[in-house]
């Protein structure tokens, strides 16, 4: 009896301790889940982060809960701080760098583009066609395959070849900046032919001033000249193409109903003050 009392004991104790420990699906639960989590979160990969459009790309990417990594040759000079944001010094101009801070899961947002004073000349410029060819071949290399990637109305534009008469601020702005947009062209049909998931945005003056959701856009075609958005807007419409296939392989002009007046709405003589501050830093990323 007593022997059958301490067997029939253990098998007791042995059905309440399985009936009480979590099984294996439920201990591997938490640790499936947390990956799972962490892989559902959407990575972007924003170059250019010290340029007046990430000012406003950072913050909302983050707001709408992705994983940010900004790339900037002056990392101390990017203002945000988050847990899931992460500055890394880098350079167009070295793609190991630019390898580097990709993981192959990311969309690129390339917002690369140089600081340059409206009143001068710019005397060359290889910016866009080596530095966006270097991003592409580090894409290609971690197996990235979406870039969105800013340029500008003005490539719409027929550029002047001899320097204009007077002193009118349009036509002395494209003229300082024309070697500016021959490569921003040249840009354009780089990414076309690169076989990448892209989108090229062209946007018009750009200032920092709230939203106002006022974006026309025209989709493959020419735009509107002579209009003025805020970087709020234009950073919205690129983080709206992250996830959606909706423009992808096109170009996306950019406008809207309010004017830009040169020498008016637009304080070009600021604008040059601005970049003197800047000059030790020519390029904006």
């Amino acid at each position: 009896m007593g022997r059958n009392l301490i067997r029939s004991t253990v098998i007791v104790i042995s059905l309440l301790l399985a009936a009480c420990a979590p099984d294996a699906t439920d201990q591997a639960g938490p640790t499936e889940s947390a990956a799972a989590t962490e892989a559902a979160v959407q990575r972007v990969l924003i170059i250019g982060a010290t340029s007046g459009s990430a000012k406003e790309l950072i913050p909302q990417a983050l707001e709408r809960g992705y994983a940010v990594t900004a790339l900037a040759r002056r990392p101390e000079a990017v203002e945000f701080e988050h847990e899931r944001l992460s500055v890394v010094k880098g350079d167009v101009y070295d793609i190991d760098t630019l390898a580097a801070a990709m993981q192959g899961d990311e969309v690129v947002i390339s917002m690369v583009g140089p600081r340059v004073d409206p009143m001068k000349e710019v005397a060359s410029m290889d910016l866009y066609t080596v530095g966006t060819t270097n991003i592409m071949n580090a894409m290609r290399e971690v197996g990235d395959t979406r870039l969105l990637v800013a340029s500008s109305l003005a490539v719409e534009n027929e550029l002047p070849t001899q320097k204009p008469e007077g002193e009118a601020l349009g036509d002395m702005w494209l003229w300082n900046a024309r070697k500016l947009y021959q490569d921003m062209g040249a840009m354009e049909d780089l990414v076309r032919a690169s076989g990448l998931d892209y989108v090229i945005f062209r946007p018009p003056f750009l200032v920092h001033e709230p939203a106002r959701e006022d974006l026309i856009l025209a989709i493959n075609e020419d735009s509107s000249k002579g209009t003025m958005a805020t970087y709020a807007d234009f950073a919205s419409l690129i983080l709206d193409q992250v996830e959606s296939d909706q423009y992808l392989g096109s170009t996306v002009g950019i406008a809207t109903d309010r004017e830009l007046v040169w020498g008016g709405n637009v304080d070009f003589e600021a604008l040059s003050k601005q970049a003197e501050k800047v000059r030790d830093a020519t390029q904006d990323l």
